[in-house]
């Protein structure tokens, strides 16, 4: 059972931000605050909160910026249904084209939300990525821009997305997906994902696995709050529950199934574990790496190059590999990193770019 709060119906907006939160009523005040000149005169956009019987003064806070005039559909569960839950409700609530279950801790600056829309608008596309930067205690301040400058690239495939994105597919601030297309597509219930700290990709993975067209806004939009996370098993989830979904969703597609995998191989769990072992992030070091990922990994020889040497070698060895490591992949992005260089010189010169598809506006800024 569950109380819910909720402004006058309306019709179908064009974008569902569904914000699942527990017991963070400060990190959500931030949140609400970036986002209330941004939509409390924007009509095309429907704003849930997902309370998860919070026991501080989540709902006081709701409660304020709702009698501000900030239009949010408030549901406070009567007990805590675990995050997974509490994600999925977001989901299946969420009444607009276009869903983004976005992290209660996290940001959208100011301006993101109107840039959101005039992208989404100009299209249909599947999954939009939504490229995010790290901060710790301003997110205006630490603010990065995209090192070519680039705005948006179109993509044409599910694969090319997950090449693009890798493992931040993850990330579910910087995830928004289409929901009329998703439930268009053939899928596993979200239920069957609870327990697995990846719903989302219940949500994600059907729909990489269809025929859309993806966008990936390289623009900095979604400021991720850096060293926020606790409690939670890395290999577990990302060893070994990525890997499970990514074989069930990519059955048809294996190509799409090892190209995830492979990347959080490569991409993710080196940075992962040097940070560890530098002690900037202990939740890996609780987890035996080697008994839970071997048997999983050991046919795959990136295992082997990428992870094993990392948690075996003396520290000072291992960063010596990880930097070599580093290298290798630079090498590896050389062709795409030239495209990336010449389309940015092509864009200052005044022609087209082939990586940046921004939409084109009218005389009103309008696409």
């Amino acid at each position: 059972m569950r109380e819910e709060l909720q402004p006058l119906e309306k019709p179908i907006r064009l974008l569902t931000i569904a914000i699942p939160t527990f017991n963070r009523a400060n990190y959500l005040r931030g949140l609400l605050d970036s986002l209330f000149d941004q939509l409390v005169a924007e009509t095309r956009v429907e704003l849930i909160v997902s309370d998860n019987a919070s026991p501080d003064e989540t709902q006081s806070v709701v409660e304020g910026f709702m009698e501000r005039g900030l239009a949010i559909r408030y549901i406070r569960n009567e007990t805590n249904i675990g995050p997974d839950s509490n994600f999925q409700q977001c989901f299946e609530q969420a009444k607009g084209t276009y869903v983004w279950v976005f992290g209660d801790d996290d940001i959208i600056p100011s301006g993101g939300i109107a840039k959101i829309l005039s992208y989404l608008s100009s299209d249909d596309y599947g999954v939009v990525y939504v490229s995010p930067y790290e901060f710790i205690h301003d997110h205006v301040a630490e603010r990065i821009k995209d090192r070519f400058n680039r705005s948006v690239e179109i993509l044409g495939s599910g694969l090319d997305m997950v090449r693009r994105a890798g493992a931040m597919l993850t990330f579910i601030s910087a995830i928004i997906v289409n929901k009329d297309r998703y439930l268009r597509t053939v899928h596993q219930p979200l239920s069957s994902y609870v327990g697995t700290n990846l719903i989302q990709l219940g949500w994600v993975c059907p729909l990489l696995a269809s025929e859309s067209k993806h966008l990936y806004i390289w623009e900095k939009i979604v400021a991720g709050r850096g060293g926020n996370c606790a409690g939670w098993g890395p290999c577990q989830i990302f060893g070994i529950n990525l890997k499970k979904i990514a074989d069930e969703s990519f059955h048809e597609r294996p190509k799409l199934a090892s190209e995830l995998t492979n990347m959080v191989l490569q991409r993710w769990f080196p940075s992962t574990i040097m940070d560890s072992r530098r002690g900037t992030k202990n939740a890996l070091l609780q987890e035996n790496i080697k008994e839970l990922l071997a048997p999983v990994y050991k046919d795959n020889w990136r295992y082997w190059i990428y992870v094993y040497p990392l948690i075996s070698l003396p520290l000072v060895l291992a960063r010596c590999w990880n930097f070599m490591l580093k290298y290798l992949n630079r090498l590896s992005r050389l062709d795409e990193i030239c495209v990336e260089f010449f389309s940015f010189l092509l864009k200052k010169s005044g022609f087209s770019a082939r990586v940046d598809h921004k939409p084109a506006l009218d005389g009103n800024g309008r696409i």
